[in-house]
């Protein structure tokens, strides 16, 4: 059996390799098994740790492959918190210390946002004291709020897909433009307290509108006091800088990975709303975390199979024309936006047909194809492409009618 990852996906795609003959990392060992673990079926590699790290750390996991993740929170502990702690207790702060306090977090970052990415979707420890290790002893000194991440990306996020009922939908911004980012940027980072709230009363979720509520102010609220009664120093650079810098990077995110909508159904989810990034150093590092469309079709599956699943899924992936991109991250793509530069996108994509079924298009091509699919949308687009009866049904008449009539629709009552 091949094992197909990150590393081989272009390989796999360009000698058309038998989905049935392949294998996600860590099952071509012949003792790999389903077990039942905390009453639930759970893939666990049901091998012999290789060395004592992996023997201590083995039994607290539900599944073996998600050492990579327990690495994260385990490193945070040991470096950021002591770091803040020494910082917190001084009266004169080193810049040094500063300074190394803000690479180390720097460089711990973008694990932990996926960290808490997959851990949110799959739970990754056997206890239940263990899951709260990530997204809320973690958190803070990543910038996040205390179990926010959990009923923004989750609950919300994944239910409304995009859609106009997503805080975070990026449908009516045009989605190569500074201004709108940096509207969509600051309304998330300050209005967040009251958007994602509301959100959930309006589907009859009061208690996660609460919790929601008082993660946000509660840990703003901590962080306040402590910052204007003690050390300011220490709690600005410990936890107000990261949530600055995870916030945006959170957002713009966000943003790439739902840019390129399919102008003739931006509400198909998935493969019409989402990219995909292969054969990228970013994930290795982060979970896969390049195969969106993926994981949007369907938020359980583990971080380690997308490539996989995205090969068995190849001709899908042709007849949507979802996008395809080789060796980036979302952080250059994100830049190539906001500068206009669709010719570095363009290049960066590849073609998932089989090799010589079809001619790729050219670079000119792919640019206005591209361009096509950052355009700004309107309600009256919907309408155009869905028509008011199916918005309706879908979104509720008040929120479509109020929609339309703000852009001048005239039609129905």
């Amino acid at each position: 059996m091949r094992v197909v990852d990150d590393n081989n996906i272009i390989q796999a795609l360009n000698e058309d390799w038998a989905v049935d003959k392949t294998t996600t990392p860590g099952f071509e060992y012949p003792d790999a098994r389903l077990v039942s673990c905390d009453g639930s079926v759970v893939k666990v590699l049901d091998r012999e740790p290789a060395n004592l790290y992996e023997r201590m750390v083995f039994p607290l996991l539900r599944d073996r492959r998600d050492l990579q993740v327990w690495n994260v929170p385990f490193c945070a502990t040991l470096t950021l918190w002591p770091s803040f702690l020494y910082m917190f207790m001084s009266s004169n702060i080193h810049p040094l210390h500063i300074a190394l306090h803000l690479f180390a977090c720097w460089w711990q970052i973008t694990a932990f946002h996926l960290a808490i990415h997959v851990s949110s979707h799959r739970r990754v420890f056997k206890s239940s004291l263990l899951d709260k290790w990530i997204p809320v002893f973690c958190a803070p000194v990543f910038g996040h709020t205390v179990y926010t991440y959990y009923l923004h990306h989750i609950k919300m996020h994944h239910v409304a897909d995009n859609s106009p009922y997503d805080i975070s939908s990026t449908l009516f911004y045009q989605r190569d433009s500074l201004v709108g980012f940096l509207h969509y940027f600051f309304r998330f980072y300050f209005l967040a307290f009251l958007d994602l709230p509301r959100y959930f009363m309006k589907h009859n979720q009061n208690t996660r509108a609460i919790q929601a509520f008082l993660g946000e102010l509660g840990t703003f609220a901590v962080l306040g006091y402590f910052t204007y009664y003690y050390n300011t120093m220490a709690m600005v650079w410990c936890f107000w800088v990261p949530m600055t810098a995870s916030r945006f990077g959170m957002m713009s995110g966000n943003w790439v990975q739902h840019s390129f909508l399919d102008p003739k159904d931006p509400l198909g989810g998935g493969l019409h709303n989402s990219i995909t990034i292969i054969e990228s150093r970013y994930n290795l590092q982060n979970y896969n975390d390049g195969y969106h469309a993926s994981h949007h079709l369907n938020a359980q599956r583990h971080w380690s199979e997308h490539p996989r699943e995205f090969l068995s899924k190849r001709q899908l992936y042709l007849d949507t024309d979802a996008i395809v991109l080789k060796g980036t991250d979302y952080d250059e793509v994100f830049g190539y936006l906001m500068a206009g530069n669709y010719a570095a996108i363009a290049n960066k994509m590849i073609d998932v047909a089989v090799p010589g079924s079809r001619k790729f298009m050219s670079v000119e091509d792919r640019v206005a194809w591209l361009q096509s699919r950052t355009k700004k949308f309107t309600w009256m687009d919907l309408e155009r492409i869905y028509g008011v009866e199916f918005l309706v049904g879908k979104f509720g008449e008040a929120l479509v009618k109020d929609g339309l009539k703000a852009e001048g629709w005239t039609g129905g009552k």
